[in-house]
């Protein structure tokens, strides 16, 4: 995110604020996530995570450099870093003992795969489309959580 604030702009010490931003999201507004993973069944809060990041998102490349994109990064970052948290305590809802210690442990792997790849096709999405490119990639992928989860739903409602 830093060398998208610079590309699109921005200064050095602003471009840092952006992921700081979506760091905050993530900080502050962790607890309300994890009261709707409480609450709702984990699935519609991932999908509902999936679906404002990939608003925000797809939003960032009009509001930015203007006032507007604090807020909107810091929804981002929220919905965005709100899918891990559910994911985990879905994962946690699911499993125990040496499942649950398996589970994790491809969990963290699975999830350092995504973030060396996602870097990668973030950064030749820039290249190929300039700097929106990554948002708009970042999007593309929530959109595509989005459709799988639906998918998943309806397998499962249509199996039983």
């Amino acid at each position: 995110m830093p060398v998208y604030g610079i590309r699109y702009g921005l200064d050095i010490s602003t471009s840092a604020l952006v992921l700081t931003a979506l760091v905050i999201g993530n900080t502050v507004f962790q607890f309300p996530v994890g009261w709707l993973a409480d609450r709702f069944p984990h699935r519609t809060v991932l999908a509902g995570c999936a679906s404002l990041a990939a608003i925000m998102l797809g939003l960032l490349p009009i509001v930015m450099a203007t006032p507007w994109m604090w807020p909107v990064l810091v929804l981002a970052g929220t919905a965005g870093y709100g899918i891990y948290t559910v994911s985990l305590a879905s994962l946690g809802s699911r499993f125990d003992g040496i499942e649950l210690i398996n589970g994790s442990a491809s969990f963290a792997m699975v999830w350092g795969i995504g973030a060396l790849v996602g870097s990668m096709s973030g950064g030749w999405s820039m290249m190929l489309y300039g700097p929106d490119g990554l948002p708009w990639h970042l999007a593309l992928v929530h959109l595509l959580l989005v459709l799988g989860l639906c998918w998943r739903a309806y397998a499962l409602k249509r199996s039983s």
